[in-house]
């Protein structure tokens, strides 16, 4: 459908409604679409319905400079665009900071702030202040314990005008993160909170960090939460998991006033799943009293537990528990996830899939960490068994900068298991069978491990790389010779050819060979050893 099918005020109203990423496509579809684009009235359009009327000045001379010219400015400026004063004195900076010599902000477009600000302000312009600052200082110094009565109020006044006269809001970008701003406000004054609403803050986009400090207070209770509530917060989701995790019974009170039962729970399997997974914007900390509180306050089954540990939890699982796939648990990613694993040994033992899984991740974790290996230590001492999939970890451990000590150590482990199963007779032939072929595979046999082992190291973490060494290290040595040693002990002995006592063996009449059969292959056998001249040469010795 072509350009002449609507009218231009149409064309102009699609691309006010576009997203953040069409302009561009649309602006390349034809020469008609592009001179729409650089229209100022579609542009105009365009900057408000994308960043709102309060603050889309401010969202435009931020991340859309090249597209502000002083005449789409006007043109919103009639819309209803405002104008904060924070913003023509962050303009006004902006304008006298040298860049290479080239200003951050052009003559025209600095011309359209100041005289619109001045229209605005008028005697109260004072465009060399500092709202931002200003309102920081404010809202820092009375929220310290130190503040007077008088001085709180005094702040709180000064706030206000910032917010009535000057159409302050804390914006992405400038000063302080919003949330902690926002949030610091509030414990001024909580119903301060809708006027940042009128001077264009979006709350929803903060909801979630300022109701989890609240819900974290030991001090919550319903009638002060429900101030928040009446200031234009919500409860969603991400606000009650935050709140349980806390693992207090007060909180929870006040939560299953206002929350179903069936969303209580919901969230409880939610927050489970977050702990115990990578961490994330806001860090889900893993504390195993909530984990705890949740599971026996919500009754969560083992099968949500696997759910929220697993990796892959529908993958299928190996005969002993283990995962066919490295990592096997989600909280391998964790920047510190030995706390989860130790949890998961200490209340499921070392028996359970879901310890066998974790021990899989410990040993596969590629850190030198000194925690990391005592927690090694701790799961064997348990019980924990080694499995021969746990060969090919070890030899890549081994293969890693200051980890040789500790591949060896748990390779020593490893054989004791062998030998003690093997001498309690508990080893069977299939067992036997599965370690000498892993054992060979990944390190006895296995020429292109040992030529790593011997020429490169590993180097661990989230760049990884190798470096050349020029000799192997004292522990891989030793690692490989105690591999040779285990591969030995494995074979099974050759069984003793039993004697047999021809006296007592009875030989049917039939099979029993002839006198005359038997003198004919001694002399055939005298002859051949005449032709060779053995016994000539007894002779000669003797």
């Amino acid at each position: 459908m072509g350009r002449s099918h609507l009218p231009l005020e149409i064309w102009t109203r699609i691309f006010s409604l576009l997203d953040s990423s069409s302009p561009a496509a649309f602006s390349q579809a034809c020469k008609a679409f592009y001179h729409i684009s650089i229209d100022p009235h579609a542009r105009a359009q365009y900057l408000l319905n994308r960043y709102g009327k309060q603050l889309a000045l401010y969202s435009a001379f931020k991340w859309n400079r090249r597209v502000l010219s002083p005449n789409v400015g006007r043109l919103m400026r009639k819309r209803g665009a405002g104008l904060p004063r924070f913003l023509v004195q962050w303009v006004d900076k902006e304008y006298h900071k040298a860049d290479r010599g080239k200003r951050a902000v052009s003559i025209p477009l600095y011309v359209f702030f100041i005289q619109e600000g001045f229209e605005i302000y008028g005697s109260e312009a004072d465009f060399k202040d500092d709202d931002v600052a200003k309102f920081e200082r404010l809202l820092y110094s009375s929220t310290t314990t130190s503040s007077t009565v008088t001085a709180t109020d005094d702040a709180i006044a000064s706030i206000r005008t910032l917010l009535d006269a000057y159409a302050f809001c804390p914006v992405k970008g400038l000063g302080s993160p919003v949330d902690e701003t926002v949030f610091l406000l509030s414990k001024l004054d909580v119903t301060l909170i809708p006027k940042l609403i009128a001077n264009g803050l979006d709350l929803m986009s903060v909801n979630d960090a300022v109701l989890e400090r609240v819900l974290w207070r030991q001090d919550l209770t319903d009638v002060f939460l429900q101030k928040y509530l009446d200031n234009g917060f919500a409860l969603t989701p991400m606000c009650i998991k935050k709140g349980l995790q806390t693992s207090r019974p007060s909180t929870l009170a006040v939560l299953q006033s206002r929350v179903s039962t069936a969303l209580l729970t919901e969230c409880a399997k939610e927050a489970l799943v977050d702990m115990l997974g990578p961490s994330s914007g806001r860090a889900w900390n893993w504390v195993p009293e909530s984990a705890e509180f949740l599971i026996s306050t919500f009754n969560i089954s083992t099968d949500v537990i696997a759910q929220a540990l697993y990796t892959h939890p529908d993958a299928p699982r190996l005969p002993n528990g283990g995962c066919p796939e490295f990592p096997a648990t989600r909280s391998y990613m964790k920047s510190n996830p030995c706390p989860v694993w130790r949890w998961i040994l200490k209340s499921y033992g070392p028996h359970h899939p879901f310890t066998k899984a974790c021990f899989d991740d410990a040993l596969s974790r590629a850190a030198a960490d000194r925690d990391l290996h005592a927690l090694h230590d701790e799961f064997l001492q348990s019980g924990v068994r080694f499995y021969p999939r746990h060969v090919k970890i070890l030899a890549c451990r081994l293969l890693h900068r200051d980890m040789t000590a500790n591949a060896l150590h748990l390779l020593q482990v490893l054989r004791e298991q062998i030998t003690d199963d093997r001498d309690a007779g508990i080893l069977t032939d299939a067992e036997r069978s599965e370690w000498l072929h892993t054992l060979r595979d990944e390190v006895v046999e296995n020429d292109e491990w040992a030529h790593r082992m011997r020429t490169t190291q590993l180097e661990g973490g989230a760049r990884g790389g190798a470096y050349r060494i020029s000799r192997p290290p004292e522990d891989a040595l030793r690692f490989l010779d105690e591999a040779r040693e285990m591969v030995l002990d494995l074979i099974p002995p050759v069984p003793p050819i039993p004697r047999v006592d021809w006296n007592t063996v009875s030989v049917h009449p039939a099979r029993r060979q002839s006198v005359k059969t038997w003198v004919k292959r001694m002399g055939l056998w005298w002859k051949e050893q005449c032709e060779r001249g053995v016994w000539g040469v007894v002779d000669h010795v003797v």
